[in-house]
This record gives C-alpha cells, structure tokens and sequence, in this order.
C-alpha cells in the first residue's frame, strides 16, 4: 500500500511539473529519498550536475528532486525501472529481490572498515567484474553509473546504552545482514529505512539505530539520541550513487557519457569523502556538546565482531538462497569484492583523504577500463 501511495505521489509531482513548464529535451530528474542537505546530494551530486552541465555545453542538464519527493529509499529502483525519474540513490537491500546478487556485496559487512576503499572495492566489483550485478539492473532497465561510501555503522540509542550487554532485547533499526550481527549483539533486529528510523525512536517503538554518524544530522537523530558506542560495526557497500534508467542513459550522446565518466569519480570520492569522513568527525563533535554520551566500545565488540565476519563466509551465501542466489555464485562475487578491497586499501592509504587523489583512483581503476559508448 506504501509503495503504491508513493508512487501515485510521484506521479502527481510529475504531472505539476509538466502543467508548470515542459522540461527540455536533454534535462533529466535525479530523485534522491534523501535529505536536501545530505551530503550525497550537496558535496556529491550538485557538483557533479553543474560540471556535466557545464562541459557539455547545456546538453546535458539535471534536476535534483530530493527529500522523498518523488521516491523513496524502495521504490527508487521501480521509478527508474518505469522512469517515474531518470536516475536515482539506489541502495541493494531495499530491492532485496530483485538486486539479489548486488546484495551479496551488500551483505559483506564485517569486511574492512576504510570508507574510500569500500567504496572503490565495491563500485569495481559492480561494475567490472560480476555480470549478475550488471545483469540484475538492466533487467530493471536500468544502468549502474557510480557508487560511494559511508563511514563505518556505529551503535546509535534514544537511551544510555553504553555496553554491549545492555543489547539484549533491545529493538535495533538494522537492515540485510546487519540483522544478523544486532542478533548476535542479543538485540532485535528491526527493517526500515533510515527516514522512518527516526519517526520510530520518537515513538519508542525503536530504540537504537545500527547506522553511522552523519545520520545523526541527515535524518533528525540528534533530536532523539541519547548515546553512541563508536566502535565500527560494519559498512553497507554496493551503493548506487547514480543508478539511471536504461533508456535515458542511451539517449545520451557518446560525447557527453564520457563527460559523465568524466565527472563520476569525483562525485564518488565528494559523496565518500565529504560527505561522510569529514561530517563524520564534525557531527561527532557536535554530538558531544549536545550532551549524546559517547563512548568507545569494548574489546568484547571486536572478538564478537571476528567470530561474526568468520560465520558471514557461510551465512551470507545460505541467507540469499532465499532470494534465488546460487551458492557458488555468492561465493565468487565475495571473492571478487575481497581481493578488490586488498587492492583499494592500498591505494586509500597512498591517497589519503585527498578528494582529487581518490577521484584519479577511481578514473583509473574504474572508468578508464569502460567503455561509454558501449557500457
């Protein structure tokens, strides 16, 4: 009924946008379910419309829709599927279903802990080497353009939670396999989005939130949090920053797709590196004048974390039977994704936090193997 309802919603934007003006042949609707503000949308994609706009000499215009205003977090994926919108944010768990073999890179939480080679790690892995992933999009008609990277998943409570055995029993916002790790914690896992995190912790019917920092500001949990055990607890991966509708992407000249390549890794390392390292480290900051408790973890956490990244080689390949992912398939993707995280932390660590430095990486390592006209 909600997936209904938004969808109905987004049409009726989209018809009030028609009746205020027709838009131009060549300017496409990103819409992004998050925030205005986020970074994603302020440090990633703002500054890469305005470039594209600019190097192809207006051919190429966008416009960023954000807030949920016509898509949400799940139906993203259908409204480029059925271009409702012509690109939007789409995260593997909310379309468990049908990105099932993008879930698995999802899935690889426990898997190192450096935003920027996650980031690359997995945007490599998409779009160079599993041809399930890429085959899972364009049967949703639609193209996997660029990924991102958020800060590690810390342990976020509307109460003084402060150790790791105050989780028991405890309802914990947790999506894909994270739900497996709250459990382990001795928490309830709980599936929502983070815009409709914030609503439930208001209302008491959640009380922590497994996510990382920046949310903190880019969804409303500095209003409700009362503590933070800042200890990294995994990091979702596979992130489309730039997921665009099939159709869309092929009306666009050769010329100015490579524009697009162009400017994609630089929108990838602003969306990683601004967008979630620096705020990561000033929203803490502001946290703790807030008087949010914040507190560092136990040891416990990383022996509980080490047996859990052991029992996820086995349980990540048997949770997606259910959605139709065979085994060895499973097990090479996360192959694939493992041997391309040792090689992109090597090169975060040369790159440093240096915005241009991991957007030459991810040109060099990425872009610079596709080819536009064909991709």
């Amino acid at each position: 009924m909600f997936f209904k309802k938004s969808l109905i919603a987004g049409a009726a934007i989209v018809v009030a946008l028609a009746a205020a003006g027709p838009l131009k042949a060549a300017e496409f609707v990103y819409g992004s379910w998050v925030a205005a503000k986020h970074g994603v949308n302020t440090a990633g994609l703002e500054p890469f419309f305005k470039a594209v706009e600019k190097d192809t000499g207006g051919a190429v215009k966008w416009k960023l829709l954000a807030g949920g205003q016509l898509v949400s977090a799940r139906s993203t994926l259908p409204g480029v599927r059925d271009k409702l919108v012509d690109a939007g944010l789409v995260i593997p768990v909310f379309a468990r279903k049908a990105l099932a073999n993008n879930n698995v890179i999802f899935d690889m939480g426990p898997w190192g802990s450096d935003p920027v080679a996650i980031a690359g790690a997995s945007t490599e892995t998409v779009m160079l080497d599993c041809p399930e992933c890429q085959a899972e999009y364009k049967k949703n008609k639609a193209v996997f353009l660029g990924g991102f990277g958020t800060t590690a998943f810390k342990m976020i409570c509307a109460e003084p939670i402060t150790k790791i055995s105050q989780m028991k029993g405890v309802k914990t916002r947790a999506v894909g396999s994270a739900a497996r790790w709250v459990k382990a914690l001795g928490g309830i896992p709980v599936a929502m989005s983070p815009v409709d995190g914030v609503t439930a912790m208001q209302r008491g019917a959640l009380t922590c939130l497994h996510g990382p920092v920046p949310w903190l500001v880019s969804y409303g949990y500095m209003d409700v949090a009362k503590s933070i055990i800042n200890f990294p607890m995994g990091t979702p991966r596979g992130l489309s920053l730039m997921a665009m509708n099939r159709k869309a992407w092929d009306s666009i000249s050769t010329a100015n797709k490579k524009v697009m390549f162009k400017h994609l890794p630089g929108a990838s390392a602003r969306a990683t590196l601004i967008g979630y390292v620096a705020a990561d480290v000033e929203i803490l900051a502001q946290a703790k004048k807030r008087g949010i408790m914040i507190v560092p973890g136990e040891p416990e956490i990383a022996t509980l974390m080490t047996a859990h990244k052991k029992n996820e080689l086995t349980a990540i390949p048997k949770g997606l039977l259910k959605v139709k992912v065979k085994e060895a398939v499973a097990n090479k993707i996360m192959a694939s994704f493992i041997k391309n995280l040792e090689k992109w932390e090597g090169l975060s660590a040369a790159a440093g936090n240096d915005v241009d430095k991991v957007a030459a990486i991810f040109k060099s390592q990425i872009y610079d193997k596709l080819d536009a006209a064909t991709y």
